[in-house]
């Protein structure tokens, strides 16, 4: 079996242990049932010394909050894409396992030379990636999609489109969600922000405070594989952006290896279509990493805990939010933190979590250098109103 064979079924089996709780379902009754469709990602580390393999993150989902469903507190999820799920759960796994993960070397923790981290996505990612693949599979047939009434943001060919629009536009940055009769949101597409994990590292703004960069070494797709499309949108984009950049130490414009899998995901779109299956997109998200017990996995719906009583007003209480939610995550980063650099923890005890970010000198460089670029300079970048939580919840 080949090693990408190997990675998609590393991740196809930790999702089948995990309990039921927001797996697709079949929605309806009777003749007019349908089932529910989503995209399965992780993250899953190869010991380079002995062959092994092992899941260390996964999520699943497609859906998007729109800004008018946003929190100002960090509370829950903007985002709820399988990759941008399996990555935040990544960063939870890395934080939780931080001192028997990294060595320190010259100021700066490094991740073991013998371990790589491999993604695996059952979907070609959204966005960029997946344009070509998706132009061909509407081509042969009736397109689903509403025709839009505006495709583009601006006339620039370098500007951010719409999802599934304006498929000619090769190389943009992409909005989710895909339709065009959907509510825009802030969060760019998949396509995108592997782009930047390729250019900045996986472990993003907080993590590089201690850390150096940790790059993707492969990726690794199952349906709309278009081998092209995928280096493109994932590694050419910056190689190109980052030519002759004086970057900070360790960054780079990472190419990361890319490899098509036959392995099925049997609550994939492809898989059900192919059985003949009426199918509509699944509403929740399930989110896993290695540490948290299959039974404990967290099933998420509309960025929040699937099933919670929330506030109606306020940051929601500690123990409703998600543990890969930028709240949770900034809590769980400073406890680290604390015990590796507790000077410098004294100075972030009473900031706001993007205050905390901007510390990341060499981070928040190489990222300034990215989308100063012009294939890069119409990135959607949060507002700040989202970002001005510290750590208890409280709007500063």
């Amino acid at each position: 079996m080949s090693l990408a064979d190997r990675i998609a079924q590393s991740v196809i089996k930790k999702y089948n242990e995990l309990p039921k709780r927001g797996k697709p379902t079949v929605k309806g009754k009777g003749t007019q049932t349908k089932e529910e469709w989503t995209v399965l990602a992780g993250f899953v580390l190869e010991n380079t010394q002995t062959s092994q393999l092992e899941c260390v993150s996964l999520g699943t989902g497609l859906k998007c909050q729109h800004r008018e469903q946003l929190s100002p507190y960090g509370d829950s999820l903007h985002d709820s894409h399988a990759e941008v799920i399996a990555r935040r759960a990544l960063l939870v796994y890395l934080i939780d396992h931080f001192q028997d993960i990294f060595t320190k070397q010259d100021a700066r923790y490094v991740f073991p030379r013998h371990l790589q981290l491999h993604l695996y996505t059952s979907r070609c990612p959204c966005g960029d990636a997946s344009i070509e693949p998706l132009d061909d599979k509407l081509s042969d047939s009736t397109s689903e999609q509403p025709k839009a009434k505006r495709q583009r943001i601006s006339q620039d060919p370098l500007s951010i489109v719409r999802g599934h629009q304006d498929f000619d536009s090769l190389g943009s940055l992409r909005l989710k969600p895909g339709r065009a009769d959907s509510i825009p949101t802030l969060s760019m597409s998949c396509s995108d922000k592997i782009a930047k994990w390729n250019a900045l590292g996986v472990q993003g703004s907080l993590l590089a405070m201690l850390m150096a960069p940790l790059y993707i070494s492969s990726i690794v797709v199952g349906d709309l594989y278009n081998h092209k499309s995928i280096d493109r949108a994932i590694n050419q984009r910056g190689v190109s952006a980052l030519a002759g950049k004086d970057l900070p130490r360790h960054y780079q414009a990472n190419i990361c290896s890319i490899s098509h899998t036959t392995v099925e995901f049997k609550k994939s779109q492809v898989y059900l279509k192919a059985k003949g299956v009426d199918v509509i997109t699944a509403d929740a998200s399930i989110c896993w990493y290695h540490g948290l017990p299959p039974q404990k996995s967290v099933a998420l719906v509309n960025g929040s805990k699937q099933g919670a009583k929330l506030a109606l007003s306020g940051c929601q209480p500690h123990k409703l939010w998600p543990s890969i939610c930028k709240i949770s995550l900034l809590n769980r980063f400073l406890s680290v933190y604390e015990k590796l650099e507790p000077q410098g923890y004294l100075e972030f005890q009473q900031h706001i979590y993007k205050s905390i970010k901007q510390q990341s000198t060499e981070y928040q460089q190489a990222k300034r250098q990215l989308l100063e670029s012009s294939l890069f300079k119409d990135w959607v970048q949060c507002p700040a109103m989202y970002e001005s939580f510290d750590r208890n919840g409280s709007i500063n």
